[in-house]
Formats: C-alpha cells, structure tokens, sequence
C-alpha cells in the first residue's frame, strides 16, 4: 500500500511539470514516456543531476509554486512536498549513487592528470577566447555539437527556428569581432563596403574567384598569384621539408651579375630559374597587382621612368626590385644611395599598399560569404584567412623626415580622396621652422638630417578602399610605421606600461630602410624587436580563432614573413640579420657591389698613408689585439718626437673602444681632450679649441659624432684611424682635416702630416670599400701586414 501511494504522489508531480528545456531536449512530457527516456546524464547539470537522483525526473524551479490541492493542504502553497523513502527504494537509489560517482570520481581523475602539465600560449589563447562573452555561446553549440546533442536538437520542430535564430546572433557576433579590433573598425567596415567601386569590385572578385590554392595543376601553377600561393592557409606538402632546409641553412647559392642590381647572390631551397629573368613588366594586373593600383601607377612613378617611353612603368632597378618583392622573396639590398633612394622608396611603396588591399579584400569578401550562407542556413567550410591581430606590415625607419617622405608616397600611389588626421601628422614630423641645417654640408648629410630627426616614434595607418587613416590604434592598423627605439619601449612597456609584443605577431611583411643610419643608433634595438616577431600573442584582442590561419598556430609565419632591407653598404651586422632571420621559404636575395678603387681618390691632400694589418687568433680577440698593438707600437712611435705628438686626430669607430682608450690617457695622463657623441656641446667646443691651439697633443674623435654632427677638427697634422670606419666616406673626409690650414705659416709643415689606419682580416668589407676590392683582398691575405698608398 505504501509503495502505491509513493507511485501515486510521483504521477501527480510528473503530470504537472511545465516545458523544461535540457541541453535541447524537452521535458515537457508525460510521466510514463520521461521514465522510460534515455536522457544524456553528462549534459545535466548539477541541479538537475540531484533532482534526477532524488526524485527520478526532473524537477522545475517553480515547482513549489504550482497550486497541488494535495500538497497544499499538507504543507502548505510555500512549502516543497515531503518525499516518502523506503528501505527497499534508498537501497536501489545509493546502489546507482555510488555507480555515478564511480565514474564521476574517474572522469575527475583523469582531469586531474591532465592539470599537472602546464599549458602552452596556443591553450591559454583558446581558453581566454572560450571565456569572452561574445564566443561563450559559440563554444557551447559546438560543444553540443561534439556530444551528439545538436543533431537531437534538429528532430524538434518547436525548438529548430529558435536554434537557428541563436546561431545566426553567434556567428553575427563572430563577424563583427573580425571587424571590431578597436573603436575604430566600425569606420573602416565603411570605408571597406560603403566607397567600393563597382568595376573595380567585379575585376577583384573575379580575380579571387581564380585561384584555387590546393589541387592545381603544373599548367596554372605559373598563373597564380604569388601572394596567395604563399600566404594561403594550405601550404604545399614540401612546406615542412622546406623549413627543415631553411634551418639548417641549407640553400642553394647561385650568383651572377645584373646590369641594374650589379653582384647579386640568390638563396633558394630548391634550383630556380625565375631569379635571373629580366623579361620587362608590361601590364601590372599581368603580375597580379591589384587594378586600381595599376590605374595610377604610372602617373605615381612618372618622376622616374623616361616620358619619352609610354609603354615603361619602372626604372631598371625598380623593376628588377619589384619583381623580386612580388615573388615573395626577401631581399637584402646594399647599393642605396642618395639619387636612387627615392625611386626605391616608391617601389616599396607599391608592394605594401597591393599587399594590404589584397588582404583587406580578402577579408572583406570572406565576410560577405559567412553572413549569406547563415541567412540561407547553408554550411560553407573552414574559411583560415587572418592572423591573431589585424597588423600585417611593419616599415621600420630612423627618423621622422624618412617617414614624411614613404607616406607621400604612399598617399601619392594610393590615390586615396581622404586622409584623416593628416594635419597632425604632418604636424609632428615634417620639417621644423626653426631647422637651420648647414647646406654647405656633404650631400648625404643634408638628404639625412633635413628636417625632424627624432628617433622615437611609431604610429598605425589604417586602409580603406578610399581614404587612409593616421594615428589609428596600433590592433586596428593595417601598417605600423616606427623607429627601432619606438617598437623597443613598445615591447618593454614604457612608463610602467606592461610588455606588449602582440602587435607584432602577425606580421607577414618588414621593410626596414636605411639600415646603414639604423646602425648609428643602436643595433641592438634591431635584433630585439626580430626576435619578437611572429610570437603567439599574450591575449585575444578580440580575434576569432576559427579563422586564424594554421601555420599561425603552428608557430610558423617566421618562413613565410617577407623582409625588405635597403642600406648603403654592408655590414657585419646586417649580414647576421640576412643570415639568423631570413627564413623566407620563397628564397631570400642579396644584393650588393663591387668596389674599383674606393673612396681613398677623395682625399685631397698629398699625404702618405700608412696602413697595418694586425693579425689575431679569432674575431672574439680582436678588440683586445687591437689595444695592445695600439699602446705599445702606435702610441710610442707618436711620441719619438714633439713635432708627431701635437696636433694628433685619433678616429674610434666604436664607443667601447673610445671608452677604453679614455680611461687609458686620463690614468697615464696625457694631453689629450675627446670628443663623442654624448659630449656637452660646450665641452665640445672646449675641446676643439684647445686642440687648434695646441694646448692639447691628441683629440679622440668618434664615428657616430662625425655622422650626426660632420664636424670640420681644424689643426690636425697627424690623424690615427684606431679602427676602419663604416661609411667610406667618412675616411677621405677625416683625412681632408690635414688640408684645413688654419694660417699660412702652416704651409710648410704639410710635408709633416701622416696619416696611419689599422685593420684586420675581420674588416674586409669595411677596407674594400675604402681601397677598393681587388686591393682589399690582396691586403687580407698578403704575407706582409704594413701597406703604404700615396
């Protein structure tokens, strides 16, 4: 009788539950067909799992408000119903207890296994974007999904509209977060669509609608576009192999002569013609250059290409060059200089703007795509195009005048009708009213110092289809523009700012020009902000990780980033950066020339010149060789006679080695006064006077003092180059000192002057731009170590 009433009580509550919805499935059923039901218990959750045990269905919050004449005249309308247990029942129900947390137990063991590991960057970037409100839904259905519930879902009719309504909120939501980087992506989603020209929309997508990357054939591999082929989520199946190659160096060198790039030495994984083709560029779209560029290309580059010639679109170097920068291959080029600097300058102007129009179209149509196959409720596959943050350029430049110059190009080639906060840009980085520069200066020092030449900056620029931004934030840029020092503080945190690198993750294409004016700054800043590059980001800055592309996550978008560096010679340095971070698996170009006789035909005085090889064991050895040979060979030999010790010039290339050579005189106390970069300006002045008069016998003299300020150091008789300097042209100028008479009575001693450099066999390209090439070589592996030039 007991057990009858119980059942009786159970039907009642069961008869009177509402709708209640678990994880897609209805429980508004009756009691006989929800016992018999097989409901998932992993989906339930904690509440309902105990009431599931406890009573044997499931029981809705307000059950206690439903109006039960029974139970209210037991217990009253606030009251829950008193539940009966008997022996028999309570056995049953803790022999199922202790099986469920049997197997919970071991599902918590397993998990607790799997804490102890500590998780990578790629795992905290996916957890923190389960966590963000606007994908929390999105990671539940698939979730779902995962667990077989959602096709359960879909035999609902009731419940199917409003599942694909909830759908279409989260993918909308996952649609506007690609837009939403910052405040301002809701203007550039405008800019995007809204100005979009209708011929010009139809040749991009039908270009687009062209390539297929995966599964072509040998005959249309040569038609793709090279951007696509190796930008495209699927790389070819020799990709791991390749970089396998690229970091163990081996590449396959091939070198040959071009009348436009002089010595060029080509880097590929595999043998490839294509790198000596010098077929002419007649057609831009030909090349896969996007139409409204090539529209205005020519009017943008008329101030370089010969009017005469109305089919050339490039200069010789530029089209060799820009071949080069649309086949994807990074190119270290060292033949800089001032007259062809500019027409450089619009080269790479052009890559970056078809770089960043083909990447934003790319997006934009993507986008298109996924709104319309959710209204149509249609399935439309992986879509893999973006990266972790919205940056894809970075131009990495010394000085503000340098950033003036690229951006008139780039507002030039780009044709844009707009240009938003361009007053405050120009502003802040054109040319000062209260510049005084010397014009009677060299001509590579008026080119590099006319103008700001603040070395800390950096800025975002934002495209539209029509307009440019400035100033836009850095997540919400298409191109970063900043000093080695700006991206420095960057990373670092400036002001008790946090360590942010997550800007610089997704970077597929680096352009760093006047690497030979970076070196007069800090190197170092150089080699920090590379090894920053590509590094998965520390938080989501609201990107969707279902479009990331793979190799992204892979932690590979180090082969395949494209890096440009134009300087006016090489370097050691520079030579480390082409060796230790050009991974491109497109193959990287270096480009440099050969050296006839130097620039030691520009000294004007007739002074002989001596120069001595000093020979070390290795190259870590060399600076303290170098010292020694100095304070016991060159400096007694300076002081044999008065006449040799007054009146000497000491040139430090380095200011490690000037800060050695200081404490040296001060501790052994000779005449001497120096002069760097960080001196006062009136100890400088100082300095140079007692020098002139005599009142001092030698005068330290660093390279990085003479590049930013090209002092003329009257009263040099004897001048002593400790080290070869890196620009060349700093040698004939620092030699011409000897000819600055500073009275006529000085005529006669011009018998007297001497000029005495020393160099080792690590100096060789610093020594073969000043002597010459050939010569250069014959001096390094010459028996004899003293060489003497007139």
């Amino acid at each position: 009788m007991a057990k009858s009433a119980v059942s009786k009580s159970m039907a009642r509550k069961r008869s009177q539950e509402p709708t209640q919805h678990v994880s897609g499935l209805s429980t508004a059923k009756s009691g006989a067909k929800r016992k018999n039901d097989n409901v998932k218990f992993g989906s339930l959750s904690r509440k309902q799992k105990n009431d599931l045990k406890e009573y044997g269905t499931l029981i809705p919050d307000d059950f206690h408000d439903d109006d039960d004449d029974d139970n209210m005249d037991e217990q009253g309308p606030s009251k829950r119903p008193r539940r009966v247990v008997y022996e028999e029942d309570l056995d049953r129900e803790l022999e199922e207890e202790a099986g469920m947390d049997e197997s919970d137990e071991s599902e918590e063991e397993e998990e607790e296994e799997e804490e102890w590991q500590k998780p990578s960057a790629y795992s905290r970037l996916v957890g923190s974007l389960q966590k963000t409100s606007k994908h929390r839904d999105f990671y539940e259905r698939i979730k779902r999904e995962q667990q077989g519930v959602e096709d359960i879902e879909e035999e609902l009719e009731d419940e199917g509209d409003e599942d694909v309504e909830d759908d279409d909120e989260d993918m909308d939501e996952e649609e506007e977060l690609v837009e939403e980087d910052s405040e301002d992506a809701e203007e550039d989603d405008q800019d995007n669509e809204a100005a979009v020209d209708d011929e010009e929309q139809e040749n991009d997508d039908d270009e687009e609608e062209e390539i297929m990357i995966g599964g072509l054939s040998d005959d249309d591999e040569e038609n793709v576009d090279p951007f696509e082929r190796r930008l495209s989520d699927e790389q070819p199946k020799s990709f791991d192999e390749d970089i396998a190659l690229a970091d163990q160096k081996k590449w396959t060198t091939e070198m040959f002569q071009d009348d436009a790039l002089k010595e060029v030495a080509a880097f590929t994984l595999h043998p490839d013609k294509s790198v000596k083709e010098q077929k002419p560029i007649k057609d831009l779209v030909e090349i896969k250059v996007k139409e409204r560029l090539a529209r205005r290309w020519k009017e943008a580059n008329s101030e370089f290409v010969d009017e005469k010639d109305e089919s050339a679109l490039f200069t010789p170097l530029q089209e060799r060059l820009f071949r080069y920068f649309n086949e994807h291959r990074d190119v270290l080029y060292c033949n800089r200089t001032v007259e062809n600097a500019a027409e450089i300058r619009n080269a790479y102007a052009l890559h970056i703007l078809n770089y960043i129009y083909k990447t934003n179209d790319r997006v934009v149509k993507n986008n298109s795509k996924i709104a319309n196959a959710h209204k149509e409720n249609k399935e439309i596959g992986e879509i893999r195009d973006q990266g972790f943050t919205r940056p894809k350029v970075l131009l990495i430049l010394p000085f503000r005048n340098s950033v003036v110059k690229v951006v008139d190009a780039l507002i030039k080639a780009s044709g844009t009708d707009q240009q938003e906060n361009k007053k405050r840009f120009y502003d802040e980085f054109r040319l000062r009213d209260d510049d005084q520069l010397n014009k009677d200066k060299p001509a590579d020092y008026v080119d590099t110092f006319s103008g700001n030449v603040d070395d800390h900056f950096r800025f975002g620029i934002k495209f539209g289809r029509k307009t440019m931004k400035f100033y836009s934030g850095l997540f919400a840029s298409d191109m970063i523009i900043a000093s080695p020092l700006g991206l420095r503080t960057l990373i670092n945190g400036e002001e008790g700012d946090e360590r942010n690198h997550d800007a610089l993750s997704s970077i597929e294409l680096v352009i760093m020009d006047q690497a030979n004016h970076i070196m007069m700054q800090n190197w170092e800043h150089v080699e920090y902000v590379m090894q920053h590059l590509n590094l998965i980001p520390e938080k989501t800055h609201g990107c969707d990780i279902s479009r990331i592309k793979s190799w992204y996550l892979d932690r590979k978008a180090c082969y395949l980033r494209q890096t440009l560096v134009f300087s006016e010679f090489l370097t050691p340095e520079i030579n480390g950066l082409f060796s230790k971070y050009f991974k491109n698996v497109s193959g990287k170009i270096k480009i440099k020339q050969r050296y006839e006789d130097g620039s030691i035909l520009d000294v004007i005085p007739q002074v002989q010149q001596t120069f001595t090889r000093i020979d070390t064991t290795s190259l870590a050895a060399m600076n303290d060789t170098r010292f020694k040979y100095f304070i016991e060979k060159t400096l007694p030999t300076l002081r044999k006679s008065a006449l040799m010790q007054t009146h000497t010039l000491i040139f430090v290339p380095s200011y490690f080695d000037y800060v050695r050579l200081r404490n040296y005189f001060e501790d052994n106390m000779y005449s001497y006064d120096s002069c760097c970069e960080y001196t006062d300006p009136r100890d400088m002045t100082r300095a140079r006077g007692n020098f002139f008069q005599g009142k001092v016998s030698f005068l330290l003299y660093t390279e990085r003092l003479h590049f930013y300020r090209r002092l003329n150091i009257r009263g040099t008789f004897h001048v002593v180059f400790y080290g070869l300097p890196d620009h060349p042209q700093f040698y004939s100028e620092v030699v011409n000192f000897l000819g600055l008479k500073f009275d006529e009575a000085s005529a006669a001693e011009e018998a007297t002057f001497s000029c005495t450099t020393l160099f080792s066999r690590y100096d060789h390209l610093k020594l073969e731009r000043i002597v010459g090439s050939d010569r250069a070589r014959k001096m390094c592996t010459a028996q004899k170590n003293v060489f003497m030039f007139a």
